[in-house]
């Protein structure tokens, strides 16, 4: 194969498809041989795409691993910010729901990056960056336009609200992920923590005057 061909094949390797083929295959050979004892070189040689392209692409073998976090975080932010803020605790849920669908819709990665995360310290540091991000979205989101402080003080608790029951639900799938999704556990979840909280940010005559 010439160079042009090569360097179109590592192309399609690491276009929105072949992304996610990378990511699985890595996630494999870190459960197959373990996180710390996997190099760049191994999941090049597993993919078939060049040390340098994944450098390029993905940046280092934590990146690879959180690679579908990323891009969905990504689209959570651009929701959130195309919303038009009519009810924003139903787009915060609706949001979180987005996020838990991109976790169940690709158990090849979620199941085994769960276990990897559990067992490698410096990884769980990552998710834990990775949900605080979520969370600060959330509360950005719902604090938008807001000048009272108590309500800007419930829209940081619904934030970090929602997010622990999206992560206690998705917790409970990932122990168990033969089973199948909880999707009523989830929207019950939801409504459940949004109950106080979400009628102060939806009731206008909330609108106190702002505590010092």
């Amino acid at each position: 194969m010439g160079a042009v061909d090569q360097d179109a094949d590592e192309r399609g390797r690491t276009g929105r498809s072949g992304h996610r083929e990378v990511v699985i295959a890595a996630v494999r050979l870190f459960c197959d041989s373990g996180y710390e004892a996997t190099t760049m070189d191994d999941i090049a040689a597993a993919t078939g795409v060049s040390r340098r392209s994944l450098f390029r692409h993905f940046g280092s073998k934590e990146d690879i691993l959180f690679a579908e976090h990323y891009a969905l975080f990504e689209t959570v932010t651009r929701y959130l910010a195309a919303s038009p803020g009519d009810d924003p605790v139903a787009t915060v849920c609706a949001a979180a729901r987005m996020v838990f669908q991109g976790y169940v819709g690709v158990p090849e990665i979620t199941v085994p990056r769960y276990r990897l995360v559990r067992a490698v310290p410096r990884l769980r540091d990552r998710e834990i960056a990775m949900t605080a991000r979520y969370q600060n979205a959330f509360s950005r989101y719902l604090a938008r336009g807001e000048t009272d402080s108590q309500r800007i003080l419930a829209g940081e608790a619904l934030a970090a609200s929602v997010i622990a029951a999206h992560n206690h639900v998705l917790r409970s799938w990932l122990h168990d992920p033969e089973q199948p999704v909880p999707w009523d556990r989830f929207d019950s979840a939801m409504a459940f923590v949004t109950a106080s909280l979400g009628a102060v940010l939806r009731d206008p005559e909330t609108r106190t005057a702002a505590t010092p």
